[in-house]
């Protein structure tokens, strides 16, 4: 039952933390936190297909390859801060990435998940190849960004 609740809580509360952003800064960045959840479900469906995990727990069933709590809750607002701090500076951006990929992907978002809550199992994947397609994501995320950005004026904050 806790897993359930704590699973909720990854869902709903990190939306709750864009209201310290102001409105034009949110829309700047969702382009990005769309692109990166859209990336996020193509890898979850075929990571489901390959057997790189196996999900222990879901909070959505009808949503059985993805993991719906990082995928729609935590994922796209950390992306839209991520940004928010770091865009037009790549390296820093780069930098901040490869810290949270191995945070979530190592440690210890990935042990607390797997091992003490056994929300998730590895299968035929490694930490280490995960920790890798994260922060390939995440390169594709910014040129996506880069791109789109160019299409639309936004005002300076």
């Amino acid at each position: 039952m806790f897993t359930k609740i704590l699973l909720w809580v990854l869902l709903i509360a990190p939306w709750f933390t864009l209201f310290l952003l102001k409105k034009e800064d949110i829309k700047r960045y969702m382009p990005a936190a769309i692109f990166a959840t859209l990336l996020m479900i193509i890898y979850n469906i075929i990571a489901a297909n390959q057997h790189h995990w196996e999900l222990n727990i879901r909070l959505i069933s009808w949503l059985k390859p993805l993991f719906t709590s990082g995928i729609f809750g935590a994922f796209p607002v950390i992306t839209i801060w991520i940004f928010y701090f770091t865009y037009q500076r790549f390296w820093i951006y780069l930098l901040t990435n490869i810290i949270l990929d191995f945070m979530f992907a190592v440690f210890p978002v990935h042990y607390l998940l797997q091992d003490v809550l056994g929300i998730y199992h590895l299968e035929t994947t490694t930490t280490w190849e995960r920790f890798i397609i994260f922060v390939v994501e995440s390169v594709i995320i910014y040129g996506y960004f880069k791109w789109q950005e160019g299409i639309f004026q936004y005002k300076q904050s």
